[in-house]
């Protein structure tokens, strides 16, 4: 018996991320929401590919891609039309009475399944899978929002990197299982339909080792115009910094999963000349490689969340489609980066979830992650509605959808780096630039002088990005050869870049960065030489006791000698 215990407590600490009591906290809180969400996530993936099977039996093989653009499509809806009334409930309620509820509907619809299957009924199994969809919908919420009510605060990002990891640890063992027993029972629908009513049975039974919540007492009514309160959370988002982009990050990972989860079996068909059931095995590699990024995303984001690295990890993922496309007919190839899809797949979500939790203020949280859940499943609808374009419509081969998704997520990764650049420059600066120490000289000015505002001389990229790493919060204003409309552009695609007309006058585009002292940020000119300098003293807007404290930064790089960040009060 007590061999038992130490081995039931060994088995907590490690689903839970060896998380230890936290006073009033459940010690295993966390490991029970794990073992709930995961059994839950795994009988998603379970039903919907068994469904699949199911019709692909009764419809035939060469409907392959249809079939699985129609069940794509089905799962996707509910979150579209339930994710603000889900979290609504979720600011109202007691999010831990709230998964109770949840698990006794999935419990119901799943003994329902049983006779859908017995019949093979296309139309009960797709009723089923909406119902499905629809009460995974109302989990998400108060799923994610209860993490913040049972880990402390520095503990988010790794309860974040847990929950996701396990997460797509549940969608290897449900697609593993929606494929092993389809094979073993020799396509016997109803056995494998009973492996996921047990499924949801243990589900259930684990939520009542959740540490009771309290209710949020928020006032918000169900409302039944969904688009429009979407519509004005996401406005809300856009008034917190970079929250609005991480909801899109998220969104945009949703989307690109789908698409390599539904694709994947026609791919294995067309490339690779396997089964459909074999098709289902490959995607595991995808998802063992999400469980491992969620694990890297998780300990890289500890200390702070890493946007920097998320966006680094966009461009690997549009490579790895690339590559897919390119060598579709490799088999140990094409499961080595199926593996590395994933890896960076877990790297590239984790830090977007995490800020998205971290920023969204507790008493609209669930609102927030609804609207989320909300545009996740907007990417998911469009990943069902891409594979039927490309697969029906242009009658393009599966490979070649993989190589047009790695071109788009190369653009949206470039486009994420422009939003997020005060963030992904200063990280790219600490990882990319080859410069072992940096000794920076006249900080005191920095600290003495919050309302100065820096010149910049004869800069280079290098330079910058030391630059960017010594001050996060720099904004840097650059001078360019561009007609007002390309400026105009530039300035919406770059967050802490600022374009300005190279004939301007220096003044003048001091005048525009002042606004930025306000928000604790530092503005920062680009000047091609020190003799710009003199057009200050010119200009009328900075009459001596007007003018702001002006500091010049300077990096020096001298062979040899160790690279400093020099600060400088210019003088008159």
């Amino acid at each position: 018996m007590a061999l038992f215990s130490r081995q039931r407590e060994r088995f907590f600490k490690w689903i839970s991320g060896t998380f230890p009591s936290f006073g009033e906290r459940r010690p295993h809180s966390l490991a029970f929401l794990n073992i709930s969400q995961f059994l839950g996530a795994m009988n998603d993936n379970m039903f919907k590919l068994i469904l699949v099977f199911m019709v692909i039996d009764v419809q035939g093989q060469e409907k392959a891609s249809v079939i699985l653009s129609a069940a794509g499509a089905i799962f996707v809806i509910p979150f579209l039309l339930f994710s603000s009334v889900a979290g609504s409930l979720a600011d109202r309620f007691s999010k831990q009475k709230l998964l109770v509820g949840i698990k006794i509907a999935e419990m119901s619809i799943m003994f329902l399944a049983l006779f859908a299957f017995a019949f093979k009924s296309v139309w009960a199994g797709y009723t089923l899978l909406f119902l499905l969809a629809t009460h995974s919908a109302l989990l998400g919420p108060a799923k994610y929002g209860i993490i913040s009510e049972i880990v402390p605060p520095e503990q988010i990002s790794r309860a974040n990197g847990l929950i996701t990891g396990f997460t797509y640890l549940a969608m290897i063992f449900g697609t593993f299982f929606a494929s092993f027993l389809t094979e073993v029972t020799d396509r016997r629908f109803v056995l494998t339909a009973g492996f996921c009513l047990l499924m949801s049975v243990i589900g259930f039974i684990s939520t009542f080792g959740i540490k009771k919540t309290l209710c949020q007492d928020s006032k918000k009514e169900v409302s039944p115009y969904f688009l429009r309160e979407i519509y004005h959370t996401l406005r809300f988002c856009k008034q917190k910094r970079h929250l609005l982009v991480s909801i899109f990050g998220s969104a945009y990972f949703l989307f690109i999963g789908a698409f390599t989860q539904l694709n994947i079996i026609p791919y294995a068909i067309q490339s690779l000349n396997l089964t459909d059931v074999f098709g289902g095995y490959l995607f595991l590699s995808t998802a063992f490689g999400i469980v491992l990024g969620s694990y890297i995303g998780g300990r890289a984001s500890k200390k702070q969340v890493e946007l920097g690295l998320a966006c680094l990890a966009g461009i690997a993922i549009s490579l790895c489609f690339l590559f897919l496309g390119l060598f579709s007919s490799h088999l140990i190839f094409v499961i080595t980066l199926l593996v590395l899809l994933g890896v960076f797949g877990g790297i590239f979500i984790i830090p977007f979830d995490t800020f998205t939790q971290i920023t969204s203020p507790q008493e609209k949280r669930g609102q927030v992650i609804a609207a989320a859940n909300f545009l996740s499943f907007c990417g998911v609808l469009l990943a069902s509605f891409a594979l039927y374009l490309f697969s029906d419509f242009l009658e393009l081969s599966s490979a070649t959808g993989f190589g047009l998704i790695g071109i788009c997520t190369l653009f949206v990764s470039f486009i994420l780096i422009g939003r997020l650049s005060d963030l992904a420059l200063p990280y790219l600066a600490r990882k990319l630039v080859p410069v072992l120490r940096v000794q920076i000289r006249g900080m005191e000015l920095i600290e003495e002088n919050p309302s100065a505002i820096l010149l910049f001389p004869e800069p280079s990229l290098k330079k910058s990005l030391i630059l960017f790493d010594t001050l996060p919060n720099v904004q840097l204003f650059i001078p360019v050869r561009k007609s007002e409309r390309q400026i105009g552009f530039l300035n919406r695609l770059f967050y802490s870049l600022y374009f300005v007309p190279q004939d301007e006058d220096l003044g003048k585009r001091i005048e525009r960065g002042v606004s930025l002292i306000k928000e604790n940020l530092k503005p920062c000119f680009l000047i091609s030489s020190m003799m710009e300098k003199d057009n200050l003293r010119t200009t009328s807007a900075f009459e001596r006791d007007k003018r702001p404290v002006i500091l010049l930064a300077e990096v020096v790089s001298t062979p040899g000698s160790p690279t400093s960040v020099r600060f400088s009060q210019l003088k008159d």
